[in-house]
């Protein structure tokens, strides 16, 4: 089947689409966090899967990237019609409710079910709750995060996109000059791997050791040089058409490239290679290799919703509205249904189905009743539209 070449539009609806998509597939990822084995959730099934571990690292090196990359993207298109102070403005308005609420309301539920299985006690909400809204509390020190029991935990993205576009105002004549600049030469295909694999490479060798990723904004250095940089590439890549073109263009080397990288870094997982923990040389080595397959599926998925997703759709224009409460909502949903579910002694796969189901429908529910309501619909980061319109925020992008 052909599809039309890439060109130049104003609105990127494959970046809409790939948006839409990152946060479809962290609903899933979060349901495999729930079977995987080794790796820490917040609750786990007695029952764990290593095989999911392949599975999950498929997306797992790009799925959070991508949505800084895409959030960078949208300062630029915004960025043509309001002031950099006024996108601040907005995005505070926007995600600064839905945080709060979350902290106070949603999320809540998270921490309570992780101190049930975690701590083996029987403690009532509203006990927990106490406890919670106390952060001084020495309760569950086990448990404990920098503000006490409170945590942000899934919704740790929208504090740090905050801190990155006040970062960003200061910044936006920098970022200018330097999309600018790259905007008046060819970037081969190699240069946009090359160059960006040794930027993230020197902070996975230096500030990571250092700094080991802890989401809690604070101290947290080697998460900010890595995700702000790809928040502050997006921006600076979205205008550069020619580059997108040639991605679109190159989409099956991309492919092939991060298939390849795929690879390399299951060996790398197995110890089939490079497996000398005493080798230093080995040791950059097992690093670039993460960060090229994680760069090279992230320009493998920009690569092909280039060449396939640039389109509108109804569809997309619901979804794009509704992906922020389902964000809010989808983690606690999924582990209501997942503590609830577990002890039920039903098939594991069938359990898996449900609780991404009851996900889905819990999430589409959800939306349905805070799109209807004015309050709701700025507790959850909506724009303010009349009650029951369904309209949405048909901008280029959302400013989450």
């Amino acid at each position: 089947m052909q599809h039309e070449p890439y060109e130049m539009k104003r609105r990127r609806y494959d970046l809409d689409w790939l948006r839409v998509l990152a946060f479809g597939i962290l609903i899933l990822y979060h349901v495999g966090m729930f079977y995987v084995a080794d790796w820490g959730w917040h609750i786990k099934s007695d029952t764990t899967s290593v095989t999911l571990q392949y599975l999950m690292m498929v997306v797992n090196p790009w799925r959070m990237p991508l949505l800084f990359f895409i959030s960078g993207a949208a300062m630029w298109f915004a960025a043509k019609k309001i002031s950099a102070g006024g996108l601040l403005k907005l995005r505070l308005v926007r995600l600064a409710p839905p945080l709060i609420l979350g902290m106070l309301v949603i999320v809540p539920p998270q921490m309570y079910f992780q101190i049930l299985q975690n701590e083996n006690v029987e403690l009532g909400y509203m006990a927990f709750y106490h406890f919670y809204l106390d952060m001084g509390t020495d309760q569950f020190p086990d448990q404990q995060t920098p503000a006490g029991l409170m945590t942000w935990n899934h919704l740790w993205f929208l504090p740090y996109i905050l801190v990155y576009t006040a970062a960003f105002v200061v910044l936006k004549p920098v970022l200018d000059r330097l999309a600018g600049a790259l905007n008046r030469v060819n970037v081969p295909l190699w240069a946009l791997y090359v160059v960006p694999v040794a930027i993230l490479l020197q902070y996975g060798l230096f500030l990571r050791p250092l700094f080991p990723q802890n989401y809690a904004l604070v101290g947290d250095w080697y998460g900010h040089a890595l995700y702000f940089t790809l928040f502050a590439g997006g921006y600076v890549l979205a205008g550069q058409m020619q580059i997108a073109r040639m991605l679109a263009a190159s989409r099956w080397v991309c492919l092939a490239l991060s298939l390849a990288g795929y690879v390399l870094l299951i060996l790398l997982f197995q110890e089939v290679i490079f497996n000398d923990h005493d080798s230093k040389t080995e040791w950059v080595i097992r690093w670039v290799i993460r960060y090229f397959n994680g760069w090279s599926w992230l320009l493998t998925v920009l690569a092909w919703a280039a060449a396939w997703l640039n389109r509108p759709s109804r569809a997309l224009t619901y979804m794009n509205t509704a992906i922020l409460p389902w964000y809010v909502l989808h983690q606690t949903i999924t582990i209501l249904l997942a503590w609830y579910l577990s002890p039920q002694g039903m098939n594991t796969g069938l359990e898996a189905a449900l609780v991404v189901v009851g996900t889905v429908a819990g999430c589409a529910i959800g939306y349905e009743i805070i799109r209807r309501f004015t309050v709701a619909r700025f507790l959850f980061g909506l724009k303010l539209e009349k009650p029951g319109t369904g309209k949405s925020d048909n901008r280029a992008y959302s400013m989450s």
